[in-house]
């Protein structure tokens, strides 16, 4: 009686694990392309890794690179009337921080790595629209871009190749 109630248990566990991985790829090269309504994405040398979905599809936690790289504001409290673009991303060497209209104050920019240490700082000046941060110095891997005019708090998450 054991053994037919032991399978029974294994086999709903096994699919209950299964209903909550889906695979993604990691790649040592790969593009994505956009014209029209048609999307391109491809890869080389694809290892497949799991990712883990929460039930309701709201939380994804994953690795690979043909993974959702945009930038995303993890917080944003800067009032400001004009919008913030982070670009390129993922970098290689010159990351781009372009603002809609010139910024009203001085903003610090601070770089932290995913351990939450700063490895770089830099200043936003007023009236400028466009800063670029060199970051060819910096070893690939994930990183967060703060962006604080001292009461207000930008972050970008940014992925270093």
């Amino acid at each position: 009686m054991k053994s037919p109630v032991f399978i029974l248990f294994l086999t709903l566990f096994a699919i209950s694990l299964n209903a909550q991985v889906t695979q993604a790829v990691i790649a040592s090269s790969g593009g994505y392309n956009i014209n029209g309504n048609v999307s391109l994405s491809w890869t080389l040398g694809e290892t497949v890794v799991p990712t883990f979905k929460t039930q309701d599809g709201t939380l994804a936690l994953s690795g690979g690179f043909q993974q959702n790289l945009l930038v995303t504001a993890v917080e944003e409290t800067i009032n400001e009337p004009a919008k913030i673009k982070v670009f390129p991303n993922p970098v290689t060497v010159t990351l781009n921080i372009q603002f809609d209209a010139p910024v009203d104050e001085e903003i610090t920019l601070y770089m932290l790595d995913s351990q939450g240490r700063m490895v770089k700082t830099d200043i936003i000046e007023p009236a400028s629209t466009v800063k670029e941060l060199n970051i060819r110095d910096l070893p690939g891997g994930v990183y967060f871009l703060r962006l604080s005019n001292g009461r207000n708090l930008n972050v970008y998450k940014v992925v270093k190749l």
